[in-house]
């Protein structure tokens, strides 16, 4: 007979919540009086108020050390339970976490559930077993998850994938949460949907702000594009790995669901017609079927996996998102209900709410790990080197985004690309390869990158170099291995904003801007040298001709564009004049011309002039900020471009060189896109002594068009010579260098004048002058001597012949032309070989009423002289605006903010 004993109540227990009993005592807590109180647990006298005016109460325990220890069936080795033991009237029983079904045993539990739902829920990730009778949703132990949007299971190890559109990243983690990390962190601006390929360990994704399906190793290796054209907000992925198919739906102005090889080939496109918002996606492979759900539509249809048999099977879903198909049933998760819903997937009966009240559900997977079928690729990757994905009938060797197949083995891939575009984007180096029709930007994985701003490399040796002005240094990489990352320079720098590689003599230079200096060092950075140091007030850009040894920088103290020898001598204003913040300088090789960027605010324009700073133009181009620039041929194309980084539109244009015409953008969405350079072999070709030994120097070799220096650290070194050991030939010897046949016709054409702050400078041009112009003089001496005695020689033989015989002879008329190209065809002739430059400038005419140089067509064209004459560049009007150089610096960052997609630039 039970019996119950009335202890204390009424009013003066008003809200009792925790209780427990020790000794003769009862102890609880009361919301209401906010007290712990005692009394006694048989007749509730002696009541006493333990602690008072508590906020918050809830449980209460007493702790004693004298409470005896009660034998039990789960106190030895947990009653041989694997996880929970628990107890029960004479023996115990063993229990499973939430979703964990026991074993046959009856006392092992599994790792996790083997069939369940994963869920995405913005905030956390939450998982329901299907592998026990009742549904409940276990959030899954990863802290901080802001928007989780995208969730799949690699089947085989039970890591979890999802996407976070707020920290546009995926990663990955171990169901314990112990182990986890950022798979892919780089261009990446709305990850939307995740699929994992676990038999093919290849992960899928789309970007719905880049427009873009991708897919990649497990471990975001081998990140390769597969479409990016004719897109327009993708969203859903899903694969079907038997069929070698996978599925997509795209969000676009014209709504559709496209399907391809997963090797990204033979892409249709599925559904388009009466289809608004397609959110979900799911297969149902027992019936090959393919599922949707349509967030405006409000329904959920089905269709054969051609697209055909198309069915509505359920209507009327208030905002359907996620979706999945699991044996008879479909679920959905549905953002206005709140809830994770199932029926049947052929009928829409049975609808029913799994789970309710979770705000911010996004998308639902469901895993069957016993269901993985066998990797077409098998174990050796299919022999390919790098990506290995499936279609239908096999595999498919490919390669990662901006590589090429090998020409020897249609299984490998190249290593590097050919021509490429290498931005620095101040956290990162990004790669856009020009061999490949994808031209996608790619992020180079260099650890340590914290602002970088320019950059550069050494094409024969492999070698990335860039500046990094959070941390003041200048560092290498190996294109082949991202890995080697080298500090060359760290000591004594202050933002080093500018870079340019000699890739003949292999020395490195760089403005410290800080510091108001240029130096120039070897590669490794050693044998550091001052370059240049008077006169320089805020030092940017600088790029070097290594073929004719110049070197050019620009400087903000007071706006000009400089030019001197390597090794600084020679020194000499190029332009002065209407000048602001000039940035951006890039050689163009080929043409003999050097560009540049006035960056003064609103009135941003992009310049050209030739090597001496003549023949100033302003390219007809809009462009609103743009930073860096570079120029080259893109990827076998016969014309060659200029390149811009432009902050404000974010992205990569190009243009025409000469005019600025035809600009598109070669990519857009790039954010802090700052210096810029096209990496290929033609941009690094030509020849001088200093590749040679270093030209016999002990430490650095300067080439100054026709003769070279040896020059020494700043650093005291005994054993530094400023003469070379033993002088190398000027004359190219061929072989394995790279020598072209230009002759050099520049201080013919526009001779160096003495500089006003570079007391060397005139001695060094005469002594440069006396050398270059020795055999002029012996010429211009000897010749016209010899000339003058056979003419008396002649005149006396006709006037003894003609005896009294005046005749006077006219020569033939002919069109002015500017005396400094001209000469008459006799005095052509006289020019002998060992001084080509005269020749060929002395048959070049200006014609100043179309404000050209031609060549005058006497005896045969010569290919050579067609390709000295400079391609003709419109200049600018009188019109043009001027504008007046600012005093201050302009802001080292621009603001940067999300602006529409360009295609094209008047």
């Amino acid at each position: 007979m039970n019996k119950h004993f009335y202890i204390a109540g009424g009013s003066t227990v008003p809200h009792p919540f925790g209780l427990d009993v020790f000794g003769n005592n009862i102890y609880w807590t009361d919301w209401e009086t906010h007290n712990i109180e005692k009394a006694n647990k048989n007749t509730g006298q002696n009541r006493t108020v333990l602690s008072k005016n508590m906020n918050d109460l809830m449980d209460v325990r007493v702790f004693h050390r004298d409470k005896k220890k009660v034998n039990n069936p789960c106190k030895d080795d947990n009653g041989g339970c694997s996880h929970l033991c628990l107890l029960r009237p004479n023996s115990n029983s063993c229990g499973c976490p939430t979703g964990i079904k026991l074993g046959n045993d009856q006392r092992t539990c599994a790792n996790g559930p083997v069939n369940f739902l994963i869920l995405a829920h913005r905030m956390d990730i939450r998982q329901i077993s299907l592998d026990v009778p009742y549904m409940a949703d276990v959030v899954l132990p990863f802290s901080q998850l802001k928007l989780a949007t995208s969730v799949d299971v690699d089947r085989k190890t039970g890591e979890i994938y999802w996407t976070d559109t707020a920290e546009d990243t995926i990663q990955k983690a171990t169901p314990d949460g112990k182990h986890r990390e950022v798979i892919i962190m780089h261009e990446m601006e709305a990850p939307d949907g995740i699929a994992i390929d676990s038999t093919g360990r290849k992960i899928y994704w789309t970007d719905g702000e880049r427009n873009s399906v991708e897919v990649a190793e497990l471990n975001g290796k081998n990140r390769k594009l597969l479409f990016h054209r004719d897109l327009d907000n993708p969203r859903a992925i899903t694969l079907h790995y038997h069929h070698g198919l996978m599925f997509w739906s795209d969000w676009g102005k014209q709504a559709k669901i496209e399907v391809a090889y997963m090797d990204g080939t033979n892409r249709k496109t599925l559904i388009s017609r009466k289809l608004n918002w397609p959110n979900g996606l799911a297969i149902d492979r027992p019936s090959n079927r393919l599922y949707w759900n349509d967030g405006k539509l409000n329904t959920i249809e089905s269709s054969d996996l051609s697209g055909n048999d198309r069915k509505v099977i359920l209507t009327k879903v208030p905002h359907p998102y996620g979706l999945v198909v699991v044996g008879n049933h479909i679920y959905w998760t549905d953002w206005q209900t709140r809830a994770l819903h199932r029926a049947d997937k052929n009928s829409g009966a049975d609808r029913t709410i799994i789970k309710d009240k979770l705000e911010g559900l996004m998308d639902v997977r469901s895993v069957q790990s016993d269901n993985i079928a066998e990797n077409a690729c098998g174990e050796n990757n299919g022999g390919c080197s790098h990506l290995c994905l499936r279609n239908p009938a096999s595999y498919t060797c490919a390669c990662p985004t901006g590589l090429s197949k090998s020409k020897l083995n249609d299984k490998e891939c190249e290593l590097i690309p050919q021509t490429s575009l290498l931005l620095a984007t101040r956290y990162a180096l990004s790669q856009i390869s020009l061999d490949t029709n994808d031209v996608w930007d790619v992020t180079l994985p260099i650890d340590e990158i914290h602002n970088v701003i320019d950059v550069d490399y050494h094409w024969e040796k492999k070698i990335i170099f860039y500046t990094d002005i959070e941390r003041n240094v200048i560092q290498s990489v190996a294109m082949h291995n991202l890995s080697d990352v080298k500090t060359i320079v760290r000591s004594n720098l202050m933002s080093p904003d500018g870079l340019a590689v000699d890739w003949i003599a292999n020395n490195i230079y760089w403005t410290n801007t800080g510091n108001k200096i240029i130096e120039v060092a070897r590669l490794d950075g050693s044998n550091r040298r001052t370059v240049i140091k008077e006169f320089l007030h805020d030092p940017r850009s600088i790029v070097i001709f290594p073929r004719k040894g110049f070197l050019f920088w620009t400087d903000w103290g007071k706006p000009k564009i400089e030019r001197s020898h390597l090794d600084g001598s020679g020194r000499r204003n190029l332009v002065d004049s209407d000048l602001s913040f000039p940035i951006g300088l890039v050689i163009d090789y080929n043409g003999r011309r050097l560009y540049w960027i006035d960056a003064k605010l609103n009135a941003e324009r992009i310049e050209t002039t030739d090597l001496h700073g003549k023949n100033r133009v302003v390219l007809n181009i809009q462009a609103t900020h743009p930073f860096s620039l570079t120029q080259g041929r893109a990827g076998g194309r016969k014309r060659e471009y200029i390149y811009w980084t432009d902050w404000v539109q974010k992205s990569v244009i190009r243009a025409e060189k000469t005019t600025g015409k035809d600009a598109i953008i070669v990519r857009p969405q790039l954010d802090a896109a700052m210096g810029l350079t096209m990496v290929t072999a033609d941009r690094q070709l030509g020849w001088n002594p200093c590749a040679i030994d270093n030209g016999g120097c002990t430490h650095l070799c300067f080439f100054k068009q026709r003769n070279y220096t040896c020059g020494c650290p700043d650093e005291y070194t005994p054993t530094c010579k400023t003469e070379p050991n033993y002088l190398v030939s000027l004359k190219c010897p061929g072989g394995s260098f790279k020598c072209d046949e230009e002759e050099d016709y520049y201080d013919e054409m526009i001779p160096f004048y003495h500089h006003p702050y570079d007391i060397n400078s005139f001695e060094e041009d005469t002594e440069l002058k006396s050398v270059h112009h020795s055999n002029t003089f012996y010429i211009m001496t000897l010749v016209p001597m010899l000339f003058i005695i056979l003419l008396c020689i002649i005149l006396v033989v006709f006037l003894l012949i003609k005896k009294g015989k005046k005749k006077y002879m006219y020569g033939t008329s002919r069109s002015f032309s500017n005396p400094n190209y001209y000469s008459s065809n006799n005095e052509a002739n006289a020019a002998p070989n060992n001084d080509r430059r005269q020749f060929i400038w002395k048959r070049l005419k200006y014609d100043k009423s179309q404000e050209r140089v031609y060549e005058e067509t006497v005896g045969i064209s010569s290919p050579e002289i067609a390709s000295l004459i400079p391609t003709i560049l419109t200049p600018c009007s009188s019109n043009c605006e001027t504008v007046t150089p600012e005093v201050e610096r302009s802001p080292s960052v621009t603001p940067l903010h999300k602006t529409e997609v360009i295609e094209s630039v008047s």
